[in-house]
């Protein structure tokens, strides 16, 4: 029979073994918690890193919207001054309907040793006194070409407006015509320069109001 001191050693031992268990359960259990721990902090991490980078991607997006906008901006201004060609025609725009001469100018336009005429026409009615304006009515700026045909610059109807014209020699023997178009709205200005087929227009200006408050702009009598 196992004696008194055996029993103690066994008990001591079973004690001992029951101890280890318990340590390994808890180091066990805070090996899981540093784990999660860890395993949250780098989670953590994980979005902080990404955060700038999501603000980096987010304006990247952003710029590239805006540098579309200013080509769109930018393609759209380009059409607006593109250049047109207008050619000769052998019938004048005013040959039909009633027309009253605003302005006329003799001039060699066409360079072809040659005075040319051009001429400034509406279609308000006319009498003693003068031109009856109304609030809207057709212009037509027309150079004709001694006879030979007709260039039509304008025709156009203009709303609580006008149209009126310059012209200009330029550098060498270029010879130009500016037209101003204003109405209640703004002014469109463009460049008509003769070259040796027709003449070719480019728009220099053209405002986008909605309304003009004022202008020193003298109104035809």
């Amino acid at each position: 029979m196992p004696t008194e001191g055996m029993m103690n050693f066994m008990g001591s031992k079973k004690r001992h073994r029951v101890m280890v268990v318990i340590i390994c359960v808890v180091i066990a259990i805070a090996a899981g918690g540093a784990g999660f721990y860890f395993g949250e902090r780098l989670q953590q991490d994980d979005v902080m890193n990404a955060l700038p980078r999501m603000a980096h991607d987010m304006q990247a997006e952003e710029d590239a919207e805006k540098a579309t906008q200013a080509a769109l901006a930018s393609q759209a201004a380009a059409t607006e001054k593109a250049a047109a060609f207008v050619g000769k025609s052998n019938i004048s725009a005013a040959s039909e309907g009633t027309w009253s001469t605003v302005d006329s100018c003799n001039y060699d336009i066409t360079g072809d040793g040659v005075n040319d005429t051009i001429t400034l026409y509406t279609s308000a009615e006319s009498d003693d006194m003068g031109i009856l304006w109304n609030d809207s009515q057709q212009w037509i700026l027309e150079v004709s070409d001694s006879g030979n045909g007709y260039y039509t610059l304008v025709d156009t109807q203009v709303s609580n407006g006008s149209v009126y014209y310059q012209v200009n020699e330029l550098s060498g023997s270029e010879r130009s015509i500016i037209v101003y178009i204003t109405t209640g709205a703004g002014t469109q200005i463009s460049e008509y320069v003769f070259g040796k087929a027709g003449f070719t227009e480019t728009k220099i200006h053209s405002s986008n109001g909605i309304n003009t408050v004022h202008s020193s702009i003298p109104w035809y009598k």
